[in-house]
């Protein structure tokens, strides 16, 4: 009985809860000295505890806002108007709902005598920590995306799909404050026309658990929201539909249709081509994309330069320090960019986000790619071995691959009350992929000559499911608040491969010869759960003393076995002991943290300290002394400044300090034999790296000139940085574990490693120049890298110097008359500790026009032209070359919604792809197959 009186009870209460939800509005009108309504201003209702939350919407005719479903807090009410001062007002809403009544907004305008100056409309505004850019200050074409406007603004970078502003990685697209299918930015840009943009913001989003504390976990994302224009209510529906058919069997279909009603917004997407067109992130569960190619293995590091180069990159996930935050359920999100080579893909997705019940919202996508790739890849590596030794090694790599994704992101918010709200995110991603490869590679070593000709097939498959439950409670005392996230998450992988390898050495003559036939089956599963516990408490009006508790367990399971060619029974049967493992590795972070923030009007500052316990734990079930055990402790503080001026000034310094274990690839050491001549192996003594980090960025925007400043500063200091070792023997070498390298050949492996460290410096200035009717943007910045690493024993030290710069002149002329013109050029110094011929000093840049007319009739010339140049790299890769993709199309139907063009990609049939690596034992020139000039017809009908 007691039972079920217990279960009435908590079903009575949370009905109860429900029936007295509350729901508080803000209403105002916006009027000028005249006492004139003014229609279409923009109005923002910010948390000053956390200015990410931010409600937006703009004056009727009549003047008059209201926001509705305003949760008690103390809020900063801001109106801004081209031309008119603009308005900021706190207002406390507490149990009641809030009339403002009538608010003043008056004309900005400086009388000289007869001359009246007045103030022009700028591309930014800074509001606190968020960027505002106005759409309607540039003028593009119709037909441009949300990524052509993006390229005009100060400050923000557009380069083959990645966004950079203020010199920082775009990693997530807003629309209206809603996700858009996922993380992926490159997927919402090039789906969003430009012309349903009102304005775009750009901050730190903290996470969910930091915006409900207003405490910084050091888990902010840097992201852009899409502000869309609405009607009086509140829709919008846009769309595109294009289909094209070219020479050579090229072809290029897509469409999307995106219905936004009220709270709702409804998007389908399709898409399917041949031409290398990837209006999308590819998402790499399985960590074969872009790092599966022979010559790059596990570790090696990132890619860090050249025209349209591929990166690779190895190293155990992130566990942050500071604010309490140790790590949690991660999403495993993964995303990379487009393949080399050439590639044909398909996409499906929907995205539908709408408020299904009072304070209830919900949000969930689908989004499904495939992408068939095939490559030829020609790379030249030279090693540092010192003295007066040399050791060179070429491929030429055929591969194919065939990519399936499946993306389902959701997101449910429930406020039970204006005291207690629950969020839950929900994540699944699949994959598969099926490659093979032909590799042809030859080493020179001191007078031996080594060729290695493998073939590979792999078939993988893998998935990751992922959750978060927040839960958060406001107490009656404005700051005293507890709050709870609790995450979960599976990845699982598994691989089935098959090897076979024909090796000769040289010396002169014929030395030796070699082989092998194997089938291999490899499997991986990871588990986490892990926890954020804080509970803030008000100290005084102005401070918050916040208390954490962080637990996380990781639980990991690798098996490899491989099997030889056996002829008597004409199949894979022999077990090969020396290339199979199987090892468990767990990890259990316990973090115990204590801050204190400070808030005044224009100064935020952040002081929090935690204390870190760590277990690795490993069995090698294949190795008898295989078990590992190793505690790490780690005092982590972070510190956090922000300053924003009434003038429109910004500073935010950052230091934070973090560790992060090693994954289990590096930990098992089983042996990566894909490419004979570079063996591969994990190294089960790895330790915890431990980094510091330090960010500081300055913006200033001038609302008179339209003027636009943005200065940043960033390093990162590492000790147990796990770096790359290499073993280059002499001769044939069998190592005291079994493993065997053959003469010519090399083993890598990671270690620890202390010294490395990277300092990046960005500066962009941007206004507008008359004379031309173009707004400029000049952006320059400087980046060191120190890398250590080892070669046959002896550590190795590389060094990078790269200074860069670049100008984006942006029409703003008229719709009909749009152009934009680019240039972007680096110069890298690298030099090696170990070997002087390891120094190089190369130079790249690209020189771009964009331009797009519609001249007479609804005819529109369309031309990009860009010359690409590289020096410094090996004989036969530096390049010189013009692209030239043009199009003519004729605009017709009703409000030019339909248009047919005929287009010519590379016109003058120069595309080439080259990329240079530096590495701490190596310097790799890397060219890549291209997709040959094509003609093609195409159809577009937009929807508006």
């Amino acid at each position: 009985m007691s039972g079920k009186f217990s279960k009435l009870c908590l079903l009575f209460c949370f009905i109860s809860s429900l029936i007295t939800a509350q729901e508080f509005t803000v209403r105002g009108k916006i009027i000028d000295q005249n006492k004139q309504p003014l229609q279409w201003i923009h109005i923002n209702l910010v948390d000053i505890s956390d200015t990410t939350i931010n409600h937006h919407m703009v004056s009727g005719s009549d003047g008059i806002f209201l926001f509705g479903k305003v949760p008690p807090s103390l809020y900063q009410l801001r109106a801004t108007a081209v031309g008119r001062k603009s308005i900021k007002q706190n207002i406390q809403v507490k149990k009641q709902n809030v009339e403002l009544g009538n608010l003043v907004m008056s004309e900005i305008a400086i009388q000289f005598g007869e001359m009246l100056i007045e103030s022009r409309m700028p591309q930014a505004i800074q509001n606190g920590d968020t960027t505002d850019y106005i759409a309607n200050s540039i003028k593009i074409n119709r037909n441009a995306t949300a990524e052509d406007l993006l390229a005009k603004l100060p400050g923000v970078i557009v380069n083959n799909g990645t966004i950079t502003a203020g010199g920082e990685t775009i990693q997530r697209v807003l629309v209206d404050g809603k996700p858009f299918f996922g993380d992926d930015p490159t997927l919402s840009v090039r789906n969003l026309p430009a012309e349903v943009v009102d304005k775009i913001q750009v901050f730190d989003q903290m996470s969910d658990q930091a915006q409900f504390t207003g405490f910084d976990d050091g888990q902010s994302i840097r992201t852009i929201n899409v502000v869309t224009r609405r009607n009086r209510g509140g829709n919008l529906n846009f769309g595109k539909l294009a289909g094209g058919y070219g020479e050579n069997n090229r072809y290029d279909a897509a469409g999307n249709i995106n219905l936004f009603d009220g709270n709702r917004r409804l998007s389908f997407l399709g898409s399917s081509n041949n031409t290398n067109t990837q209006d999308f992130s590819m998402q790499d569960i399985l960590g074969v994309i872009g790092s599966n190619s022979q010559v790059r293995q596990p570790g090696m590091g990132q890619r860090p330069g050249g025209n349209r180069g591929g990166g690779a990159g190895g190293g155990g996930g992130q566990r942050s320090g500071g604010f309490g935050r140790s790590g949690g359920a991660g999403s495993g999100s993964q995303l990379v960019g487009q393949q080399q080579g050439i590639n044909t893909t398909s996409t499906l997705g929907t995205n539908d986000s709408d408020s299904l019940a009072k304070n209830l919202f919900m949000q969930a996508s689908y989004f499904f790619n495939a992408a068939n790739n095939q490559n030829i890849q020609l790379d030249q590596r030279q090693y540092f071995l010192g003295g007066d030794s040399t050791y060179l090694y070429n491929q030429s790599n055929n591969s194919n691959s065939k990519n399936y994704n499946h993306r389902i992101n959701s997101r449910i918010d429930y406020a039970m009350d204006p005291y207690n709200s629950i969020t839950v995110l929900p994540v699944l991603y699949f994959q598969s992929n099926n490659a093979n490869s032909v590799l042809d590679a030859v080493t020179t070593q001191t007078g031996s000559v080594t060729n290695s000709q493998s073939n590979t097939t792999n078939n993988n498959n893998g998935y990751n499911v992922s959750s978060h439950f927040i839960f958060r409670h406001k107490f009656d005392l404005p700051g005293r608040t507890i709050s709870a996230d609790i995450g979960a998450s599976k990845n699982s992988r598994t691989t089935n491969g098959l090897l076979s390898t024909a090796d000769q050495l040289y010396s002169g003559r014929l030395v030796q010869m070699d082989s092998l036939s194997e089938q291999s089956f490899y499997n991986s599963d990871v588990k986490t759960i892990s926890a954020n516990i804080v509970y803030t408490e008000p100290t005084d009006v102005n401070s918050i003393l916040q208390l954490s508790y962080s637990p996380a367990y990781t639980k990991n399971i690798a098996n490899k076995n491989t099997y030889d060619f056996n002829p008597i029974v004409n199949g894979y049967t022999s077990f090969n002991s020396l290339l199979s493992n199987s090892y468990d590795n767990e990890y259990t972070t316990q973090s115990l943290g204590i801050g204190h923030r400070w808030h005044f009007t224009e100064v935020n500052l952040m002081l929090d300290l935690s204390y870190q316990m760590a277990d690795l734990h490993g069995i090698d079930y294949t190795n008898s002394n295989g078990t590992i055990s190793k505690k790490f402790t780690s005092l982590l503080p972070s510190i956090l400044f922000n300053y924003t001026s009434s003038d429109h000034k910004t500073l935010r310094l950052f230091y934070r300090t973090s560790t992060s274990a090693p994954s289990i690839t590096q930990l098992q050491q089983v042996v990566n034999n894909s490419n004979p001549l570079l063996l591969s192996t994990g190294n089960p003594d790895l330790a915890q790296s431990y980094s510091h980090s330090l960010m500081a960025r300055y913006s200033l925007t001038a609302m008179p000139s339209a003027t636009s400043m943005f200065i940043m500063l960033s390093g990162t200091y590492t000790n147990n940085y796990i770096a790359t070792a290499t073993l280059i023997p002499s001769r044939d070498t069998v190592m005291a574990n079994g493993i065997s390298i053959p003469q010519g050949g090399q083993l890598s492996y990671p270690v620890n490693l202390d010294g490395y460290w990277n300092i990046r410096s960005f500066f962009t200035y941007g206004f507008p120049f008359d004379l031309i009717r173009s707004t400029i943007n000049f952006n320059t910045g400087i980046t060191f890298a120190h890398t250590p690493g080892m070669l046959n024993k002896v550590k190795s030290i590389s060094n990078s110097t790269s200074p860069s710069a670049g100008v984006v002149i942006g029409s703003n002329i008229s719709q009909n008359f749009d152009f934009t013109i680019s240039y972007a050029g680096s110069y890298t110094i690298a030099t090696n500790s170990l070997q002087s011929t390891g120094n190089s000093n190369y130079y790249s840049h690209t020189a771009s026009l964009k331009w797009v007319w519609e001249f007479w009739e609804g005819i529109v010339l369309n031309n990009q032209i860009s010359n690409v140049y590289t020096s410094g790299l090996a004989q036969g890769y530096n390049q010189n070359i013009i692209l030239w993709n043009i199009s003519l199309g004729k605009k017709f139907l009703a409000d030019e919604k339909g248009e047919i063009k005929l287009g010519v990609t590379d016109l003058l049939g120069q595309n080439k792809s080259v990329s240079r690596s530096v590495t701490s034992t190596y310097i790799d020139d890397t060219y890549n197959q291209v997709l040959p000039r094509y003609v093609i017809l195409t159809f577009t009908y937009t929807m508006r």
